[in-house]
Order: structure tokens, then sequence, then C-alpha cells
């Protein structure tokens, strides 16, 4: 028994020596052997480039006019329909005159009783003066007469100042639109007794014609740009008026262009920015206020900038790179600071001079080092 035994662990241990010694097989899936990449190359170029600056912009009415009453009283009627456009002078609200045309007449009869008051003053005087003249009145008679005279004449004054001043309050219970634009639904129900001043807004007023459109730049923007002004390799225009076009949330282009009227004295410390505002003609009301839209300011020229196509940038945790052919066909990363994109080539600031030449296809398949066999890019 116990040989039998033996002879089972000696076959079990050989068995185990052989499959030790023999070649592991392929399973199919090991990493072919890596040779040279075809790809394609692009001559690093430099040339005069138009230059864009684009932003997020925000539109704004060019008047945002909240409506109140002048004067107090019952909220009558409402003569507009909500969120419709309204001309200047329209009339959007009425208010109860009941009191105030009794204010009116009531300094209506107020003047016509300063007004006899005065005839008979001027007439006490009238007669006064030649007697005082012919010393058959006392001085003191004539003084006053004299005086009787100009206090009916204030009278008068503060009589009509009164009347006017009812008057002006009668129109005021007709509200009128200051501005033309778009007017806002109504805070106020009818019927509800409003008092005068901000106590109670009644609607809003939007003017949107022209058009305001906001935007900002990040302080390393305005500073490589200001940079490159300086540098001679940014020109802008001599008169320094900016085109400014607008690209709408559908991605259509807006029919008109913009100009920019007013850029912040200073940066934003809260978001890092520097504020601007363009105004656009918005006739067409193709602009409404609130709307997000992608702005581009053009009227710049980049002088003799080196320039890439965009497909040969690549990313990395250090920041951007392309991949620059070498002499003896192999390629290396070089590091690159890049400016503005313009269409489909993006400005280098730094990293690469003309004549030199990068890889813009087969950008996956390479790393450091790779050999390479290149191709002029299509």
């Amino acid at each position: 028994m116990k040989i039998r035994i033996s002879m089972i662990l000696a076959a079990s241990l050989l068995g185990v020596f052989i499959s030790g010694c023999e070649r592991p097989k392929m399973t199919g899936m090991e990493p072919p052997a890596q040779g040279p990449v075809a790809v394609n190359l692009e001559e690093v170029k430099t040339a005069d480039l138009a230059a864009t600056l684009e932003a997020t912009g925000q539109t704004q009415a060019f008047n945002t006019v909240q409506i109140y009453s002048r004067v107090a009283g019952y909220l009558q009627k409402r003569n507009y329909t909500e969120g419709s456009r309204v001309s200047q002078g329209d009339t959007l609200f009425t208010i109860d005159p009941s009191d105030l045309i009794n204010a009116r007449d009531s300094a209506k009869a107020s003047l016509m009783q300063a007004e006899a008051n005065s005839e008979n003053a001027k007439a006490v005087l009238a007669r006064v003066k030649p007697l005082a003249e012919a010393n058959a009145a006392s001085k003191q008679e004539l003084d006053t007469a004299l005086a009787n005279e100009r206090s009916a004449a204030a009278a008068v004054a503060s009589a009509k100042a009164a009347l006017s001043q009812a008057e002006l309050n009668l129109s005021y219970t007709k509200i009128k639109a200051p501005v033309s634009g778009f007017v806002d639904r109504a805070k106020v129900d009818l019927g509800t007794y409003i008092t005068a001043g901000a106590s109670g807004l009644l609607t809003t007023v939007y003017q949107t014609d022209p058009m305001y459109v906001n935007f900002s730049f990040s302080e390393n923007q305005r500073l490589f740009f200001q940079n490159a002004i300086a540098s001679g390799k940014l020109i802008v225009p001599k008169d320094g008026k900016y085109e400014v076009e607008l690209t709408l949330g559908d991605k259509s282009v807006l029919n008109k262009t913009g100009n920019i009227n007013f850029t912040a004295p200073f940066f934003d410390t809260a978001t890092g920015t520097m504020s601007y505002r363009a105004v656009f003609k918005n006739d067409d009301s193709k602009l409404s206020p609130g709307q997000f839209v992608r702005v581009k300011v053009k009227g710049m020229q980049w002088k003799n900038t080196v320039f890439v196509s965009q497909a040969a940038v690549l990313t990395s945790d250090k920041g951007k790179f392309v991949y620059v052919q070498e002499k003896n066909n192999t390629v290396s990363a070089r590091p690159i600071q890049i400016g503005e994109w313009v269409g489909k080539n993006v400005v280098v600031a730094g990293g690469l001079n003309a004549g030199e030449k990068i890889v813009v296809d087969g950008l996956a398949k390479l790393k450091p080092g790779a050999s390479i066999i290149p191709s002029p890019a299509k």
C-alpha cells in the first residue's frame, strides 16, 4: 500500500515539473510592437490676423422706469394691456379725479376773490393818491392804501399758483408713460387707494430701443491684451471704436452691430473682472431685457503673429502643449502659451517659432520621443 501511494505522489510531482517547464501560451491580447506612427505635419506660420475678444453678455433695457402715482386717490382704471408696447405719453392708469376736481374749482374761486380784492385795493389807492398830493388826505392813509394794494396783488399771485398746482394735480390723475417701451403687469388692483410717492409701485416700463448689453473680461484677459498692444503685436482702432457682434441663443448672429459706450473705471473685486457695456439699435425688438448672448468685440488685428491649427493643441495637467517634429523624425512635447482662438486657428503667445513643424493628426498614438512617418497636413 505504501508503494502505491509513493508511485502516485511521484507521478504528481513529475506532472508539476513537466508543466512548469512548458512555454506559456499566447492569448492574442498582448499589445503589438510599437513602430513609427504615420502623422500629418503643419508648418508654424506668422500672419496678420483679425483679433476678436469673446465673452458672455446679458441684455439690459436702455431705461427701466418704475411708475408711481404723484397724487393720492382710488385707482379707477388700467388703460393698457399688460406686457404690451406703449408709446411715450400713453395713459397707463387713471385715478379717481373727483376730489382733485373740487380742489381745482376751489382754487379758481379763491383766485376770483383775490382778483376782486385787488381791483378794490387799486381803486382805493387811485382815490387816495391825488388827495394826499393835495394835502386832503394824510400820508398814513396813502401808505395804508399802497400796502393794501400790494397785499391784494400778492394774494392774486398766490391764488394763481394754488390754481396752477390744483390743475397740475388733476392732470396727475392720468398716469402716463414717460418713455416708449414694453410695460409690465400692474402691481395694484383696481379700486385700491394709493398714496403719492414711492410707497406703492404701479408698474414698470422698459425702454428697449436702444438696448444695452453688459459683459466683462477677466483681469488676465485684459492684461494679456494690454501687453500685446504695448508690444505692437496687437493693433487697435485709431478712433477707439470697436465693433461689437452678438450671437443669440439659437446660434444666429444679430443683423446689426453695436458700439462700446461704457468701460468700468475699476475691477470688480468680487469677480476679478472689468465690466463693459455696448449699445445696440433694437427697433425690430429682436433683443429683450435679461437674455444671454455671446459677445464678440472686433476691430483689432494681430500683427505678424505666430498661429497654429486648433487641432494641434493638446492639454495636460501642466497646461497647453503641441508635438513638435525633431530632426531624427521623432516628436517632443512642447509647452506653449496660447492667446485667443481665431476661427480654426489659435494665436501662440510663446513657445513656438515660425518654420517649426507640429503634428496635427494622429495625436492619440503619440508620446514624447515617438518615431513618426510625416506627411504634409491636408
